[in-house]
């Protein structure tokens, strides 16, 4: 019974180590998967904080991610090729993850370093329109 269970954890364990296989040529430029994947998880949490039901988020998350990828000049095929190098290689998704990560914290600070009246801090803001208000 040990045998069996040693077996099949080794088994486990080497079909989930990393491949060593070497980058294929024809897959995305890892900075644009990187920013695809930043936007695709943007959207994927603006859609979750929006959407009540689970199968209208699905179909809301395919259309926002049929448009990122346009945006980005990407063909879903592509993407896809790309995404599942990166599942098959997991040290390297691991580094293209620490990426999306700075990146999407860049994105945040500078979204917190304007306010909701779109002043930026420090600069003086502009009151055209305000004197006609009063």
């Amino acid at each position: 019974m040990k045998r069996i269970l040693y077996l099949l954890s080794f088994v486990v364990l080497t079909g989930c180590g990393q491949s060593s296989e070497k980058r294929p040529a024809d897959l995305l430029p890892e900075q644009k998967m990187v920013q695809i994947l930043a936007d695709v998880h943007i959207a994927e949490a603006r859609i979750e904080n929006h959407v009540l039901y689970p199968d209208t988020a699905l179909m809301v998350f395919n259309k926002e991610q049929k448009q990122i990828l346009a945006q980005h000049g990407v063909e879903e095929e592509d993407f896809r090729k790309t995404y599942r190098y990166y599942l098959s290689n997991l040290g390297q998704m691991d580094r293209l993850y620490e990426i999306i990560l700075d990146t999407l914290s860049v994105r945040e600070a500078k979204l917190r370093s304007i306010d909701t009246t779109g002043a930026v801090p420090g600069r003086r803001p502009r009151l055209e329109g305000m004197q006609e208000a009063y």
